[in-house]
């Protein structure tokens, strides 16, 4: 018989709720064991849930777009003057002109608003992780928050690539070989649409070793596959330059094929990395 003492110190397990299926055992009297942290990560939520998130993003991405428009109005005038300064160094005799009354306004605005949105970049990318990382696994989240600041730096370097040598090259080219022959009368509106259209392909070009690095570490497409496909890189590579290269020139061409065929070399560098890298499952 047992004493009382020993009754004290004795703990029943029956089973909690789950009668014959098996639940778990939890002692009489006793809660579950405190869960863990991770596997509390992540709650469900409703479609209306999720719209409301999603429309409290949306309105701190927009205020904060305004925000940086307003450090984008003090900047505006010097861009123009650089578009102005880029123009005249290729042909001095050249003039930046408007052909309609609201062109240099609208420019104007245009000019701001992209500033703007630079200026908030990072609060824009931060809303947006946060509004897509509950769909992310955790190795997928770890990813994409050690890369994410690679990815800003590479896009602000293929915008200052096309904006400060790429273009002033394709102008120089371009308007040098005019000069003397014809007036060139350029419009501000073309100048903007010019640098805007090619500093933004070539700032998403530059994600392409981030991108490949990020599909080898994950495990989407593996760096041998990336490797086998270089040829066929170089040639699609040289047709997206032809396309997003405003002006129709070989050269101008050139100048923005060679360094993204030299960023695609990085990533089969880094996506080599990442293989080797990779931590191997626990048998």
């Amino acid at each position: 018989m047992a004493t009382t003492e020993e009754q004290q110190h004795t703990t029943t397990w029956p089973l909690n709720g789950n009668g014959a299926t098996g639940g778990p055992l939890v002692p009489a009297g006793g809660g579950l064991p405190a869960p863990l942290d991770e596997e509390f990560d992540d709650h469900p939520m409703t479609l209306v849930e999720h719209l409301k998130e999603l429309r409290d993003r949306l309105i701190k991405m927009c205020l904060a777009i305004l925000v940086g428009m307003v450090g984008g109005f003090f900047l505006t005038n010097r861009v123009i003057n650089y578009f102005r300064e880029v123009v005249l160094r290729s042909d001095p005799n050249a003039r930046l002109v408007q052909t309609e009354s609201t062109e240099l306004i609208s420019t104007y605005l245009k000019i701001t608003f992209y500033l703007g949105v630079a200026l908030a970049m990072p609060i824009l990318v931060y809303q947006l992780i946060r509004f897509l990382s509950p769909g992310l696994s955790k190795t997928e989240r770890r990813y994409l928050y050690y890369t994410l600041p690679f990815a800003m730096l590479f896009f602000a370097a293929g915008v200052l690539f096309a904006s400060l040598i790429a273009i002033p090259n394709m102008y120089h080219f371009l308007l040098g070989f005019s000069a003397g022959k014809v007036d060139n009368l350029i419009k501000i509106g073309d100048v903007f649409g010019f640098f805007s259209s090619l500093s933004l392909w070539t700032g998403i070009f530059f994600e392409m070793p981030i991108i490949m690095f990020l599909l080898s570490a994950i495990g989407i497409v593996g760096y041998d596959v990336m490797r086998r496909a270089r040829k066929f890189a170089a040639v699609g590579l040289m047709i997206a330059a032809a396309v997003i290269t405003p002006s129709p020139d070989a050269v101008s061409m050139l100048v923005v094929w060679a360094p993204m065929y030299l960023l695609f070399e990085l990533g089969l560098i880094l996506a080599r990395f990442a293989r080797r890298t990779k931590p191997t499952p626990a048998v």
